[in-house]
Parts: structure tokens; sequence; C-alpha cells
């Protein structure tokens, strides 16, 4: 997939979004916060990464493995399943972030 697009899919339907800059990646993080919660579960691929978000039903909640936020809808890189990450974390800064999001996991794996 094209760098700085991202394809995001749900139950029910899927769109490509614009991934470019700091507002796009904003518009995309609030787009998939906003489908998780209404769909429970959403993929997105985006450079050459898959991320599956998953909404938590009920009172339990997770904390962001970078920033600690406690959040009802967590993202997971497909290849490290185990490590949670709000969506700001794993979208909004993604270019900046991706490479440190990566190592962050596979040092957590290890």
């Amino acid at each position: 997939m094209t760098k700085g697009i991202a394809h995001v899919s749900f139950s029910g339907g899927g769109m490509f979004m614009a991934a470019r800059n700091p507002y796009d990646r904003q518009l995309l993080a609030e787009h998939v916060l906003s489908r998780a919660r209404t769909k429970g579960q959403v993929q997105v691929l985006i450079d050459n990464q898959r991320w599956v978000v998953h909404r938590r039903p009920g009172p339990r909640s997770v904390s962001c493995s970078r920033c600690g936020l406690v959040v009802d809808s967590a993202c997971y890189l497909v290849a490290k399943e185990g490590i949670p990450y709000c969506v700001s974390c794993a979208f909004e800064d993604l270019p900046v972030h991706s490479e440190q999001l990566r190592s962050e996991a596979e040092q957590r794996a290890s």
C-alpha cells in the first residue's frame, strides 16, 4: 500500500483515508476510534503495518504501553498482538514514532 494512505476496514464497510500530515493522522485516529466504538473491531493497514483496534466492552480498560493513558479501545500491531497502544500513539504520530513503536514492541516481546 502507498505510504501516507490508510485502508480502514470494519464490519459492514471500509474506506481509504489520507495519513500524510498531522491533521490527516488526527482525523484517521478520530475515525478509527469512532468505528471501534460502534463496530467493535477495526483493521487499519498503513505504511506496511497492520493494526487491529478492539473496543473493550464494559468496565474493562487497558493502559497504552507508550503513554500510559487508560483507554476503552486499544490498538495492536498484528505482529506484536499483546502490546496495546492508544489511537494517538498508534496513528497520530505515525511517521515520527513508527520505528520507535516497533522497537518498543520488540523489547517488550523479548
